[in-house]
């Protein structure tokens, strides 16, 4: 039985390095992850994804995806329109538009996606997937 359980606690210790390792390695090069919370941008970019944007400045054109300040949040949409210093963005999935963005504002460009990454990440962060990924396997030893 203690054989199991520690197969059990290495596979979670390896799944966590893997995860840890995705999320954070590319900000060696400039390259930020962010969770998406909503549909807004599906197909291309499915709800519980993790973007990959490179920061810096960038001076987006039409079609391009960027991430950017919201107000109080971080979104990931499409530039559908440049005027005259402030950028149009859209959702995919959206039927409206987003009021208009200024440049500095943009975060930067989005890079790609890894699906249900953000939902797994979240999840190790809830009571529950702490207990299941490291309680359960201290416990075990």
């Amino acid at each position: 039985m203690k054989i199991l359980f520690r197969c059990i606690f290495n596979a979670a210790l390896f799944l966590m390095l893997i995860v840890a390792m995705v999320l954070l390695l590319p900000g060696l090069f400039g390259i930020r992850p962010y969770v998406v919370y909503s549909g807004s941008m599906e197909p291309k970019i499915p709800t519980g994804a993790v973007v990959f944007t490179k920061e810096g400045a960038y001076s987006p054109e039409t079609g391009d995806i960027i991430t950017f300040h919201n107000e109080d949040t971080v979104v990931t949409h499409r530039v559908v329109k440049k005027e005259e210093g402030t950028f149009i963005t859209k959702g995919d999935a959206n039927n409206i538009e987003d009021s208009p963005i200024s440049a500095d504002k943009i975060i930067g460009k989005y890079k790609g996606r890894i699906p249900k990454l953000g939902d797994f990440a979240m999840f190790l962060q809830t009571p529950l997937g702490m207990a299941v990924f490291i309680g359960i396997p201290v416990c075990a030893f």
